[in-house]
């Protein structure tokens, strides 16, 4: 019996480790080099309990301290102005999900502290840490990808901009984010390559390169290249998207096509209504302009179903994570009801 206890202990003692840099955390001044240091081992401890117990994610120990220091500084800016409007709203909600899921895990550690006994040693058989390991990997894992990369975090809070300002263009589609309408998850990545096609270097292609990095070229080192190195399909999607700005606004080809003009309205109101009545869509707009908007858009389809297809995880991800800060998410609770 007395073998049986000690194997049960030293099974519990990767949360035992835990909930001792969470206490240390508690009784040391915040800011301070100790601090720090007690943060950093808590997260790797975290991080290692993850990939024992975890059995309902993928487990992962690679999620590191720097993602919630990333969140932090974002959440600093939106606070100190340096972020602004519907960006600041969608940093925040990014931000904040990263900073929730740390704090429901401390505060599972402060209540499992007085408890410990209770712990199962198959530490994937206690619900309570299972369930807060699990917010925490999904959280921290779109932290990484949407925070700590500057350039996605930039590419995701100018989309979330860009689809604000189409609410205000089509206000169909505010109608679709707060239903959760079916169809928003066919506009979505329509007006998200119609964003990047109207401004190919801007971040946004940062976004787009994540998504069907394929069509990129690689660079010696094996990452993703610049925009110079994309498909020569994508390509020729940016030219064919310049040339019916120039039809839809009656300028010579080669024109330099102005971001957000009157073609960019039209667009978007394609790309919400899909065929719908041409009356709703192009208004006093000739039989040419409305041929090549309907070619430009049929391939912006081709091109968005491979955006979807490609890698499904990564797009399901993304998607989900558009929709929240379209919608004002959902705040995390703290301190979730106690379970062990």
């Amino acid at each position: 019996i007395s073998e049986l206890i000690a194997i049960e202990e030293q099974a519990r003692q990767f949360i035992v480790k835990a909930v001792n840099y969470e206490s240390q955390l508690r009784f040391v001044p915040k800011g301070s080099s100790d601090f720090q240091e007690s943060e950093r081992s808590l997260v790797a401890c975290i991080a290692h309990l993850n990939s024992v117990a975890n059995f309902k994610r993928k487990g992962r120990d690679d999620l590191s301290c720097n993602i919630l220091e990333s969140a932090r500084d974002v959440m600093h800016r939106c606070a100190t102005g340096q972020i602004r409007g519907a960006a600041r709203d969608a940093a925040q909600i990014l931000a904040s999900d990263v900073v929730a899921a740390f704090d429901a895990m401390r505060s599972y550690l402060a209540e499992v502290s007085t408890c410990i006994e209770r712990v199962d040693p198959h530490l994937c058989n206690n619900v309570g840490l299972v369930a807060r390991l699990v917010d925490w990997e999904e959280s921290w894992e779109i932290g990484l990808r949407y925070v700590q990369q500057a350039d996605m975090f930039e590419a995701v809070i100018g989309v979330v901009s860009e689809f604000t300002a189409a609410q205000t263009m089509c206000p169909a589609l505010i109608t679709m984010c707060e239903d959760c309408d079916v169809e928003l998850f066919l506009v979505l990545p329509r007006i998200v390559l119609l964003s990047f096609l109207s401004e190919p270097s801007s971040k946004r292609t940062e976004l787009v390169k994540s998504l069907i990095p394929h069509r990129f070229g690689a660079s010696a080192d094996g990452s993703v290249a610049s925009l110079a190195k994309m498909h020569p399909d994508l390509q020729t999607l940016i030219d064919h998207y310049n040339e019916t700005v120039c039809i839809v606004e009656n300028k010579p080809f080669g024109a330099s096509p102005a971001t957000k003009g009157v073609a960019w309205e039209v667009f978007v109101k394609r790309a919400v209504l899909g065929p719908g009545d041409p009356g709703d869509i192009y208004g006093g707009h000739s039989l040419q302009s409305q041929k090549a908007v309907e070619d430009l858009m049929r391939e912006v389809e081709r091109w968005s179903l491979e955006v979807q297809r490609h890698c499904p995880e990564d797009w399901n991800q993304f998607s989900a994570v558009l929709v929240q800060c379209l919608t004002g998410g959902s705040p995390k609770d703290a301190a979730p009801q106690f379970e062990v």
